[in-house]
């Protein structure tokens, strides 16, 4: 009997020690969820946040496509084409990156912002259309990016 005691109080005290850390958010998925920002070869999220209250990502670019490039419009969101464009007008020369973030409101599939609780995560795929400066040529870029909500 006296070890049936001994130990149902070590399990006891182990299962109230892991309520605890789900309680406070320890072991909460979002908290494990990596943040990712991934896009072909040649460019780069150089840093990324997503604002809770509105659904605004703010997004800094780096490039090296072998020319200088004027970044003309972005769009963010979880449905599989763009649902509507935010203007930038941006250019960012090889090698570098750009020298303000790109703000663009991410949507959901329906096509409206796409707010969060903070520390939630969210996925959602994003269009870049660029101009080469010396070609003239006109091109899109598409990559993906997994955000934590954070504080505006």
């Amino acid at each position: 009997m006296e070890y049936l005691m001994t130990y149902g109080w070590a399990i006891l005290i182990i299962i109230i020690v892991i309520a605890v850390l789900f309680y406070l958010g320890v072991l909460s998925p979002s908290n494990i969820t990596p943040t990712a920002c991934a896009f072909p070869p040649n460019f780069a999220c150089v840093s990324f946040k997503l604002q809770d209250t509105t659904g605004t990502l703010s997004l800094r670019m780096g490039q090296a496509v072998g020319q200088k490039i004027y970044f003309t419009s972005i769009a963010c969101s979880q449905a599989e084409e763009p649902p509507g464009w935010t203007d930038l007008g941006v250019y960012v020369n090889n090698g570098e990156q750009a020298d303000a973030d790109f703000l663009v409101n991410c949507t959901d599939v329906n096509g409206t912002a796409r707010t969060g609780i903070i520390g939630e995560t969210a996925a959602f795929k994003l269009w870049l259309n660029y101009t080469e400066v010396d070609t003239s040529n006109p091109r899109q870029v598409r990559g993906d990016i997994t955000a934590r909500y954070e504080p505006a």
